[in-house]
């Protein structure tokens, strides 16, 4: 269990959020890997990342060329985009992770996956962490998305009482919202087909799977209806033709659910 869970996440100090992190016990296996990743990645990403993704990259490329140190990209993060990494050393539950990105704080891994597991990993590290998702967070619109919408899941899950059918199905539901959005999301540029999810942008294999199965429109319903497993490639994949669209679901849901304050 992560550390998180002992802290008062209302009340979290900058001086938490790397506690426990030495970036100095990285070694030059560590860093190896990171270069390997990093190669794949970026060439099977040519062609498949959204513009937003682009431009964060182009922000953070110098911060990337190597293992990046948590404590110097925090300090960029914040100063461009608001956003602050949290340092954790195992995956979180469901409400203390939609909390913390409601305050716009991303938990990241500290580990790199090993050799076996550079195509793909099914337990997120820290390269899927970083290089898969904190370029987008430097564009406003989808990084108010990832906020926003972990405050309405978050009011949801904590006004549905724990070890119910209906609180089990919820973070069933939302955890699909999460994969087929965040993690395997495409969105439609110029007519054609972009990722702007983090599980496509860090994995080479994800990136040529996506290629063989193509995708579908993006719905919610079908999604809360779409299983999936992050042990291995996405079975199927949805796109929306903006971040408007998952600005609508999300009002959906706030229909659904009976959520009525503004995430305005």
């Amino acid at each position: 269990m992560s550390r998180i869970t002992e802290l008062n996440i209302d009340d979290i100090k900058d001086s938490d959020l790397l506690k426990g992190f030495d970036f100095d016990n990285y070694d030059d296996g560590d860093r190896e890997r990171w270069k390997g990743l990093l190669g794949g990645v970026l060439e099977s990403q040519d062609g498949v990342a959204c513009n937003s993704y682009a431009k964060g990259m182009e922000i953070l490329g110098d911060q990337f060329s190597d293992l990046p140190n948590l404590s110097e990209l925090n300090g960029m993060l914040e100063k461009n985009t608001g956003w602050r990494v949290m340092a954790v050393n195992g995956l979180l539950p469901c409400e203390d992770f939609y909390k913390l990105l409601s305050r716009k704080i991303f938990p990241s891994a500290t580990f790199v996956r090993d050799w076996h597991s550079q195509a793909f990993t099914g337990y997120p590290d820290i390269f899927h962490d970083v290089v898969g998702h904190l370029p987008l967070f430097f564009d406003k619109k989808f990084s108010d998305f990832v906020s926003k919408s972990s405050a309405v899941i978050y009011q949801i899950l904590t006004k549905t009482p724990n070890g119910t059918a209906l609180k089990e199905q919820l973070i069933q539901n939302f955890s699909r919202y999460g994969w087929f959005t965040w993690e395997a999301g495409l969105i439609r540029e110029n007519g054609i087909a972009k990722a702007y999810g983090g599980a496509i942008l860090s994995s080479s294999g994800e990136t040529n799977n996506l290629k063989e199965r193509g995708y579908d429109k993006f719905d919610l319903l079908e999604v809360f209806n779409q299983p999936y497993t992050d042990k291995e490639f996405s079975a199927r994949y949805f796109i929306i033709d903006s971040y408007d669209d998952l600005f609508a679901s999300l009002e959906a849901i706030k229909t659904q659910y009976g959520v009525t304050d503004s995430i305005n």
